[in-house]
């Protein structure tokens, strides 16, 4: 009986890979048997939500220690499945090809490149497994505020850390929850809106019923999806390109073809021309910002007489829409039109300063890029090592040997999927320089034309020299989720399209479940019954934690509807918060017995503190409102998402100063 026990759950994960792999093959039957790809894709969609919500419905549980732990029974390596699942969000599963692509490696010398993420989310599994995994198993807590309380005999810790958690896990839930609306809506056919709601269904189904038993479970399933996804797409595109399926050997193969062809763009007379134009045009529009009312007038005037010469001639509709499209024209607050030229000027410094390749030229010895390359690797690295719905997995298994070993196996599986992910940037960036630079606008490629049709776009062109041929700083690649147009660009089939949006939705929907439970376990579990009704009754925890994931999860996904959000920017603002939040207090806490109630309190606000200032004083909608300059508020250059970088030591600092000033007996 304890055998079948043990291995019924990697028989369902031997079957869910079985079933995935036949599925796929099933589908390329019908694709060559021409079933339309908007229902292949579909299919796809539908099939996941429902497998995922029928394993949450299988899982469903009232008992405290499996709704919130799992029963603390968790095998190490199913526990890494679903801590890598868990890990492996929106952001990195579809982002990080389409970054490494577009920015390379090291970045333009002012801002990181891809390596940073590579090495700042992996190595922070290193830090977790070596300062907290064990420590966490052996509390015997249920969240993480519950074991910052425990450890220093304070309410107040505990509510603080809640709402930290609620916070950090916030900010990281709505972009999950933007990312599940992009992939749904693009995989269906469905509005935006329609797509995060349908994906959201299956979230609750499974979270809701079963809590961490039930997401466990889910996140194992989910984990063999990711990973076959990737691993499959990369495959394929290896054999397309290079002839064999190894695709970092083919990656390899195709980097110096790369290299020899950027150089080539780089010395190209027309590019040079593109991106003088796009220099001029920069500073109109920094002259613009520096007299916007002047500005707005002239351009206005200018417009109006454009528009009436239109109509005269009985110029095409959509040339006067295009004409009346103009900022200045359209816009009535002048604060939204300055935003519109800011945000103009953002895109156009990225398309002169991104590298052609896969490193900008003329990059030696230190530069303002590796300061920023740096202080994100150490954001990434203490951020993981520290966000709640990550640290909680350590408290589901049995031992805290296994709580470490489950942190090998999730590293191991991302190691996987980013050699993938970073494998296909290089082959896609061929594709990008041999087939679409160079190209007549009027002959594009036929999978730049689909990309630029798409509902949500994943390219634009603008022809800023007016030669009739795409230059590469004439191209902006949208890479929140370029990667789900890898299959149109290699040229294989759109079968994959459906698999590989698969598993960016078990990637977004794994990390959405877990962060929906943290903040309701922190709401319910750190907030509500600490206080209000410390008695109650297991049920009653249970149950109100359920009503609380619901409603959290509804806001969440009304939030995301409306804002459109930068999902990278986002999930790295969470790392960084996360990192000054929690990472000072949990290694003092843990490490130096000299730490005290007053010394955690003052390390989470003065860690949160500055480090929330440093994200908002630089973000654009706060300098426009308070004309600021960047150069006012960025401290020694770095980007915002490095703001762990000025957290984590001022929380360090406090944490001991105030330790050592006040000695209050823990």
């Amino acid at each position: 009986m304890t055998m079948r026990l043990k291995s019924w759950p990697w028989r369902l994960l031997l079957g869910g890979f079985a079933g995935l792999v036949l599925l796929t093959l099933l589908l390329l039957l019908a694709d060559l048997a021409g079933v339309p790809r908007a229902l292949v894709n579909g299919f796809f969609l539908v099939l996941s939500i429902i497998g995922y919500a029928v394993i949450g419905m299988f899982c469903r549980t009232t008992i405290p220690e499996e709704y919130f732990v799992a029963g603390r029974r968790i095998s190490a390596p199913l526990n890494g499945m679903a801590t890598a699942a868990d890990w492996i969000s929106a952001a990195s599963f579809l982002g990080l090809t389409g970054l490494l692509l577009s920015d390379g490696l090291v970045g333009d010398g002012h801002h990181p490149g891809g390596l940073a993420y590579l090495l700042g989310w992996t190595g922070g599994f290193c830090l977790l497994g070596f300062l907290f995994a064990a420590k966490l198993n052996v509390s015997q807590a249920l969240t993480i505020p519950e074991f910052l309380g425990r450890r220093f005999n304070s309410v107040a810790v505990r509510w603080l850390a809640a709402w930290g958690a609620i916070l950090c896990s916030s900010i990281y839930l709505v972009a999950q929850i933007y990312g599940i609306g992009l992939v749904a809506s693009m995989l269906s056919g469905l509005t935006f809106e329609l797509g995060v709601f349908l994906a959201l269904g299956g979230v609750l189904l499974c979270s809701f019923l079963g809590g961490m038993r039930a997401v466990t479970w889910t996140q194992g399933v989910q984990c063999v999806v990711i990973v076959v996804s990737m691993v499959v797409l990369s495959m394929a595109v290896s054999f397309k390109t290079q002839g064999h399926p190894f695709v970092s050997l083919a990656a390899a193969q195709s980097l110096p073809q790369i290299e020899a062809r950027a150089k080539q763009i780089e010395a190209d007379p027309a590019e040079q021309s593109t991106r003088e134009v796009i220099r001029l045009r920069m500073s109109q529009l920094d002259a613009k910002i520096a007299d916007p009312v002047y500005a707005r007038e002239v351009e206005r005037q200018m417009v109006m007489r454009q528009v009436a010469k239109a109509k005269a001639e009985n110029a095409p509709l959509r040339e006067i829409q295009h004409l009346e499209a103009n900022p200045a024209w359209r816009e009535s607050s002048l604060d939204r039109l300055v935003g519109a030229w800011q945000s103009e000027r953002e895109v156009l410094a990225q398309a002169i300063s991104r590298p052609v390749g896969f490193q900008a030229p003329n990059l030696e010895g230190w530069n303002q890029g590796w300061f920023n390359s740096l202080a994100l690797v150490f954001c990434l690295m203490l951020g993981t090592a520290a966000l709640p719905h990550v640290l909680v997995r350590s408290y589901t298994t049995t031992t805290p040997a296994d709580a470490q070993r489950s942190i090998v196996w999730a590293l191991f599986i991302i190691v996987l999927v980013y050699l993938c992910a970073s494998s296909l940037a290089v082959l896609l960036k061929s594709f990008v320089l041999t087939e679409l630079v160079g190209a007549h606008l009027d002959q594009l490629p036929d999978w730049a034309d689909r990309l630029k049709l798409r509902k949500l776009a994943l390219l634009s062109i603008q022809d800023h020299n007016l030669d009739g041929i795409v230059q590469f700083a004439d191209i902006r690649l949208f890479n929140d989720y370029l990667v789900l147009g890898v299959p149109e660009i290699t040229h294989i089939s759109p079968v994959f399209t459906g698999l590989l949006a698969a598993g960016a939705l078990a990637a977004a929907l794994s990390t959405a479940d877990s962060l929906l439970l943290t903040i309701s376990s922190a709401l319910a579990q750190d907030l509500y019954f600490q206080t209000a009704d410390p008695n109650a009754s297991p049920l009653r925890r249970v149950m109100l934690s359920k009503i609380l994931l619901m409603v959290v999860a509804l806001l969440a996904a009304w939030f995301a509807t409306n804002r459109p959000v930068s999902i990278l920017f986002w999930v790295t603002c969470a790392f960084s918060l996360a990192a000054s939040t929690f990472f000072p207090v949990m290694l003092l806490g843990i490490y130096w017995r000299g730490m005290t109630r007053i010394g955690a309190i003052a390390a989470m606000v003065s860690g949160l503190a500055v480090s929330l200032y440093y994200i908002a004083s630089n973000h654009a909608w706060v300098q426009m409102h308070f004309h600021l300059q960047a150069a006012q508020t960025l401290w020694w250059g770095l980007d915002p998402v490095c703001s762990g970088v000025f957290g984590v030591p001022v929380g360090l600092c406090v944490g001991v100063g105030v330790s050592r000033l006040y000695r209050v007996k823990n």
